[in-house]
């Protein structure tokens, strides 16, 4: 897979601007593109990448973590980069033994559900969104670091370090290269259409591989009739 820094560098070299592969990340005495300021058009790129995969499968980036559920605490932050919450559920053994799911209600009919076990009564209902806290409707009245656990959407985080990997699929490393190089040349006001272009290109092949992913197409017999080879 490659590295900030190598995706980084392959821009460079798409923009004759080379720097020793070996130096120290970030190096800032290039006079014409500092390292931070590339990672700066990196991260942008990645996001924008990110969001495109998104609206092209909302579950690619889904992820999953517990909740550090303390007693008498009923307000917990979001993980970092959450952007939509799929699912909620109590992983405690009950008399199923299967999770129960603690379903998204609002603020006015935050008292409508009720979860009961053999062992415990859950520590609430449900849970609705404030900010970037997530608020169970009736304060757990136990301790358990993984008791509840969240699934989520979460967006690839900023990075900092040249030896990080992104979270953007490994074949499509090349589309942020030319997404900082359209970026670079912008910001030089130097003419950066065939960049622009080539990165729109990508970016829509980009998104039809995310959407065939989760297409199950059809299998169809080809009649011999009417053929032309």
């Amino acid at each position: 897979m490659s590295t900030v820094v190598q995706i980084i560098d392959t821009a460079r070299a798409l923009i004759n601007e080379p720097l020793e592969a070996g130096r120290t990340f970030p190096d800032d005495t290039s006079s014409f593109f500092a390292d931070s300021t590339l990672l700066k058009f990196f991260n942008s790129t990645q996001l924008e990448i990110a969001n495109n995969i998104i609206d092209a499968d909302e579950n690619y980036f889904l992820t999953s973590t517990f909740l550090n559920i303390v007693d008498g605490c009923s307000t917990y932050d979001l993980p970092s980069g959450t952007i939509k919450i799929k699912r909620l559920e109590d992983v405690r053994a009950g008399s199923t033994n299967l999770p129960t799911e603690i379903r998204p209600v609002t603020i006015n009919n935050r008292g409508e559900f009720t979860y009961e076990y053999a062992t415990a009564v859950i520590g609430g209902g449900g849970y609705y969104i404030a900010g970037n806290q997530i608020i169970l409707t009736n304060t757990p009245a136990y301790t358990n670091a993984s008791a509840v656990r969240l699934y989520y959407i979460q967006k690839p985080l900023d990075v900092t370090a040249g030896s990080t990997v992104s979270a953007i699929p490994e074949q499509w490393h090349h589309v942020i290269s030319y997404g900082v190089v359209k970026q670079a040349l912008f910001s030089q006001q130097s003419e950066n259409r065939d960049a622009v272009l080539e990165y729109e290109k990508l970016m829509n092949a980009l998104r039809r591989s995310i959407e065939d992913r989760q297409i199950q197409r059809s299998r169809r017999v080809k009649s011999v009739y009417g053929d032309v080879d």
